[in-house]
């Protein structure tokens, strides 16, 4: 029998990677990955593709200057950008597919933004909100908000109906319905949006980044790279993916603890 908390067996009677920790999860591809690298740079013989050896090299050279300032600017401006991602973007996405007066209002809106490649609104950001954190802030929102404003929506709309039936009979109002209801239903969504949304997020905040800023990753990176030094251009990039790999690990922990019925039956 199978503890909770822990990995089962798959069909086979072996653990399944797939449902493995997090760390342990991401291991095998981080290896394909830096022996994929370590090949690019044997192949190529350039500096300008240093090796991991030489990268992580200079990423602890890194870490006792000035790195951790970079990152903790970045991750500063990920986290303000992802929280209001979620907050507008769930709560739009409720009301977009619980009201039909909010979809007729806000739906033909959503339809034509979210196609539009907001990267390239960053200049009205800094028009409209200045050079400083906030615009940055605001334009790594606006770029991840769509996500979960349309995965939400989407939620909503495929809850069976037999379900508000269930929940009118128990006369259920508003507020009832958006805690047992639609939060529940949609939270899974909102994990999904999350991860898609840090992917996205992470790189608009890279692209922000290089502009009106001496700190953050993304400023770090472009530095060195303006500079040809091509081992802190490569460390930067790996403390960056570092740093998503962290937020993605946390979002995963998170759906775990606030989402457990999703595991519920497949040994965990």
């Amino acid at each position: 029998m199978t503890r909770p908390g822990l990995p089962g067996p798959g069909p086979s009677g072996r653990s399944d990677p797939a449902r493995r920790g997090f760390p342990a999860s991401v291991l095998p591809g981080a290896l394909l990955v830096l022996a994929a690298w370590q090949v690019l740079h044997l192949g190529l013989g350039t500096s300008a593709v240093p090796s991991p050896g030489e990268t992580f090299a200079t990423l602890a050279d890194l870490a006792r200057r000035d790195l951790a300032v970079h990152l903790a600017a970045s991750l500063a401006r990920v986290l303000a950008a992802t929280a209001l991602q979620i907050l507008l973007g769930s709560a739009l996405g409720i009301a977009l597919g619980a009201s039909r007066r909010a979809e007729f209002l806000l739906g033909s809106a959503v339809r034509i933004l979210h196609p539009v490649p907001k990267v390239a609104f960053l200049p009205v950001f800094m028009i409209l909100f200045g050079i400083g954190d906030l615009s940055k802030i605001l334009f790594v929102a606006a770029v991840a908000v769509f996500q979960t404003l349309v995965s939400v929506r989407d939620g909503i709309a495929e809850i069976p109906g037999r379900l508000f039936l269930a929940a009118r009979s128990l006369g259920m109002g508003r507020s009832e319905l958006l805690r047992h209801l639609y939060i529940p239903a949609v939270l899974p969504r909102i994990f999904t949006s999350l991860r898609l949304g840090l992917g996205m997020g992470v790189a608009a905040l890279f692209f922000a980044e290089n502009y009106a800023t001496r700190y953050g990753a993304g400023y770090l990176i472009m530095n060195a790279y303006a500079m040809a030094d091509y081992r802190t251009t490569f460390a930067g990039i790996a403390a960056l993916s570092l740093l998503a790999l962290g937020l993605f690990g946390l979002a995963d922990l998170a759906e775990r603890r606030l989402c457990p019925w999703l595991r519920a039956g497949k040994g965990e």
